[in-house]
């Protein structure tokens, strides 16, 4: 497979290109992993990304760009306004890490116990960050105003729209909104391109089971809560078959079940923690509804009561627009050659980048970053998770083209 205009085999923008963009960052491309890896390095959770927003925010206030802090907690926002008329189109990146402990070996492993970036934020406030720098250097012959979000908490689903609330697109009537994730999955250097739906939607739950507490000698004087919850766990998967058509696709998952104090005592209460997930919103809205009806009629039938909480923040599934998409993938068979931009499909995993994409058209794509001859590479949210370094230069050339082809009236 050939590479794509101004990348090298390797997957990394080749310096010997006659794109000035793919110069531009092939020349940057050190401190690029440099800034990556020292974000890695230093990862914070959701809502506590202070030190990657000051240091996003340092980067981009130096660089010329106005720059908001403080926006939904610890998110950042950079204004760009290029010397030209043109449109306004929103750019946004992630921040926040994962409570895992880290399991690779590598200089620049995670310095904070029990925290890691193992779904590649780091690698994409990265991205973002050089974007910005990179355009902001061709002011003069920038058309339309480049707004950057780089975003809190997308990881329990809260800081979208804790951004969107106080009006962050409105501000700058933002016309398009545009993002990247880098998957490990995907080989580098390749684009994966998804018109319409592309996530699922998630929803987080708790079902309680609230029974009568006993001695375990005696269990025909209790209501045994861990009994109706085993009764209810068994029968989630049927419910999601009889309420999803076959061609569709939903997972429910139960991820902690927590009950009880000791061997021989039955508790009073079990409770089952877990997550929803949908292509469609209508199978969305039946399964939550159908939860409810059957956990509590499962729980009647042993005399014991259900209530199912959401838990949380939630987000809907995240749709691409056609157009956008269409017109995106065509910008970036032009930049990195069409050989790298493939087409692809749903996947079960969320992102609330959905929230953003509700209130104004845009695309949501995927960049490779798996590192050649790795067959089995660890799927995100693995303590053993790793992108290759060399994706994001690939991530850099494809967001920084696609704004300036967007931003042009």
């Amino acid at each position: 497979m050939a590479a794509p205009r101004g990348v090298a085999d390797t997957g990394r923008v080749s310096p010997a290109s006659d794109d000035s963009l793919a110069v531009h960052i092939a020349r940057r491309e050190e401190q690029l992993v440099e800034l990556r890896r020292d974000l890695h390095r230093h990862p914070e959770l959701a809502f506590g990304e202070r030190r990657t927003a000051e240091m996003v925010a340092e980067r981009l206030h130096r660089a010329g760009l106005e720059v908001t802090t403080g926006v939904a907690v610890t998110g950042v926002v950079a204004v760009l306004r290029g010397d030209h008329p043109g449109r306004t189109i929103a750019w946004r990146a992630d921040m926040d890490a994962l409570p895992l402990t880290e399991a690779i070996d590598v200089p620049f492993a995670s310095g904070t116990a029990g925290v890691m970036h193992a779904c590649g934020h780091d690698g994409h406030t990265a991205i973002a960050v050089e974007m910005a720098e990179i355009l902001a250097a061709r002011r003069a012959s920038l058309p339309g105003t480049a707004v950057f979000l780089f975003q809190p908490a997308e990881e329990v689903f809260g800081g979208a729209r804790r951004m969107i609330e106080p009006g962050v697109l409105e501000r700058e009537r933002v016309d398009e909104i545009y993002g990247l994730h880098l998957i490990s999955r995907l080989p580098r250097g390749l684009v994966e391109m998804v018109p319409g739906v592309s996530m699922a939607s998630a929803d987080f739950i708790d079902i309680e089971i609230r029974g009568r507490g006993g001695h375990g000698a005696v269990p025909h004087l209790a209501v045994d809560p861990i009994a109706v919850a085993a009764h209810i766990l068994v029968g989630l998967q049927d419910l999601v078959r009889a309420a999803v058509p076959a061609q569709e696709a939903a997972v429910l998952t139960i991820g902690q079940v927590e009950a009880g104090s000791a061997r021989n005592i039955i508790p009073e209460t079990a409770l089952l923690r877990g997550s929803l997930r949908a292509l469609r919103e209508r199978d969305r809205r039946e399964l939550l509804e159908r939860l409810t009806a059957y956990c509590a009629a499962v729980a009647a039938g042993f005399r014991a009561g259900a209530i199912v909480r959401p838990v949380g923040d939630s987000c809907p599934v995240l749709a691409s627009g056609e157009a956008e998409t269409a017109r995106a993938a065509r910008a970036l068979a032009i930049e990195l050659g069409a050989e790298r931009v493939v087409a692809g499909g749903p996947v079960m995993a969320s992102d609330d980048m959905s929230l953003f994409l509700e209130r104004v058209p845009g695309c949501f794509f995927r960049v490779g970053a798996c590192r050649p001859g790795h067959p089995d590479p660890p799927a995100h949210h693995s303590p053993a998770f790793e992108i290759d370094d060399a994706c994001l230069a690939v991530g850099v050339q494809a967001g920084a083209s696609l704004l300036l082809h967007c931003l042009a009236p």
